[in-house]
């Protein structure tokens, strides 16, 4: 009774602990702007990718148009999230596991977001 009492508490913290891909993007070149949108369909048509994974895109320009879906996208007005996470170059990924990073590479391609999870 006691361990099942306790295995109920910590299932909030373990569903908190969900791996996180942050990704940067210049939205003024159309090839990123086109991974962008491909990666946010790939969340968008699967469920499974989209709850095992936290995905945050950070667009370096300024006047490109918002869009929503599966992930969080934010335009990082005064670089200050590139000057957080300081990608080498742009599109970069970032993978994290319980807030530890443990990938950084250059996208190429929006099935390296499987390379966050355990695989897709």
């Amino acid at each position: 009774m006691g361990r099942y009492f306790w295995g109920i508490l910590a299932l909030p913290f373990a569903l908190l602990a969900q791996p996180k891909a942050v990704i940067f993007i210049d939205s003024a070149d159309p090839g990123q702007a086109v991974l962008a949108e491909s990666i946010n369909e790939m969340l968008f048509y699967s469920p499974t990718l989209r709850s095992l994974l936290a995905v945050d895109i950070f667009d370096i320009n300024v006047a490109a148009p918002g869009f929503g879906g599966g992930l969080h996208y934010a335009r990082d007005r005064g670089g200050k999230s590139v000057s957080q996470y300081r990608p080498a170059v742009l599109p970069f990924l970032i993978c994290f596991d319980d807030q530890k990073e443990k990938l950084r590479l250059k996208l190429e391609q929006k099935e390296q977001l499987c390379l966050c999870t355990q695989g897709c």
